[in-house]
């Protein structure tokens, strides 16, 4: 990168912290962000690195190179962990240390990945064992909410056994009339709206400045959103809803932890490139040659529509004909195809995906490509 270049920087600095392990997991639906973009052998991808699953997943299509990118140190040394992970462990072991299978030997584990750790990441965990023994997908700011939920507003709601059953195998109708008849009562209705209001999950779960440019009712939102995911997607199959209910992953894993995908992930790990940068600086990148497919999770929900459009059209330089671009809304209602003539907004194709999205908090999930 040049040095004469000036430091740009990103707006959410001005106001949000970056001084913890936010996510320990993405909460994002791999599944639809891969298909979204329609991942190639020779594509260059940049990704918002958050806790690194997207950028791990995608490397089942075998790209060229991705670019995995965040403001978060904390999240950054997050990533370089589970990269390590999957480059010198065999599947069990990798799963028992992020924390994805219960272990007892996480300490033991971590001793193999140690020293190949860049020396300010070793010393973050180093100082913080406790993230290693509780297994480090468990141990965000954003994971521990849902902790919280888990174990001290659900019971509240539900019993053991109606728990239990909400993740049974059954058809959409049995889900209808399970969620009307059994879940949906008056303690479930009152309890999450104020659990998930704007001013509890700004306190315990999402920082609140991500609050910034949001004009909707947050607990109501989210409440028809899991209802959705409740009654219209399977239950059974849901690894977010597992993990929300139950606290572990048992029967049913999001993209980057299947068994299935794991050797083609090793084998692919050294095409992450890990930024500790904003997407800002990095479109100011001399020695990025080309960009063909972007996963920016929901980082335009942090910012203003101005904003966005900056961002986008100097990313555009980048860009060859024909790169796909792929992002969620959570409380927001941004798209960038809106402002931007050179983007093609995938109406059809954002719709239908957005329709089997697992991880179901989100409003929206926009696919643009560049004409």
């Amino acid at each position: 990168m040049s040095d004469t270049k000036e430091i740009v920087k990103s707006e959410v600095e001005d106001y949000a912290k970056f001084d913890i392990i936010r996510y320990a997991q993405v909460w994002e639906d791999a599944d639809i962000l891969i298909e979204a973009l329609d991942i190639k052998e020779d594509d260059n991808i940049l990704s918002i690195a958050s806790a690194g699953e997207n950028a791990i997943s995608m490397l089942i299509k075998n790209p060229n190179k991705v670019y995995a990118i965040d403001l978060n140190a904390n999240q950054i040394a997050c990533v370089e962990f589970k990269i390590a992970c999957y480059k010198y462990l065999e599947y069990k072991e990798c799963m028992e240390l992020m924390g994805v299978f219960y272990s007892e030997n996480r300490m033991e584990l971590y001793k193999k990945i140690r020293d190949n750790l860049s020396e300010k990441t070793r010393k973050y965990f180093d100082e913080n064992l406790k993230i290693i023994n509780n297994g480090i997908i468990n141990c965000g700011k954003f994971e521990n909410y849902f902790r919280i939920f888990r174990e001290k507003v659900l019971p509240i709601i539900h019993n053991k056994n109606t728990r239990k059953q909400l993740l049974e195998e059954k058809s959409k109708e049995d889900r209808k009339v399970f969620y009307d008849k059994k879940w949906n009562n008056l303690r479930w209705k009152m309890a999450f709206r104020l659990f998930f209001s704007k001013t509890i999950m700004g306190k315990l779960g999402r920082d609140k400045a991500f609050f910034r440019y949001v004009n909707v009712n947050v607990a109501e939102h989210i409440l028809e959103r899991t209802k959705y995911a409740i009654t219209e997607l399977d239950t059974f199959q849901n690894p977010y809803l597992q993990y929300i209910v139950t606290g572990k992953y048992d029967t049913v894993f999001p993209v980057a932890y299947r068994k299935d995908n794991f050797e083609i992930i090793k084998n692919n790990i050294d095409k992450i490139i890990l930024l500790p940068e904003s997407i800002e600086t990095f479109i100011e990148r001399d020695d990025v040659d080309y960009i063909s497919k972007c996963n920016f999770s929901d980082i335009f929900e942090y910012m203003s529509e101005e904003e966005m459009c900056k961002i986008i059209e100097k990313l555009l330089t980048k860009l060859k004909d024909g790169s796909k671009i792929a992002y969620w809304n959570m409380l927001s209602e941004k798209r960038a195809s809106k402002f931007i003539e050179e983007l093609k907004y995938k109406k059809e194709e954002s719709e239908e995906l957005f329709k089997k999205d697992k991880a179901f908090f989100y409003s929206d999930f926009i696919v643009e490509q560049f004409k």
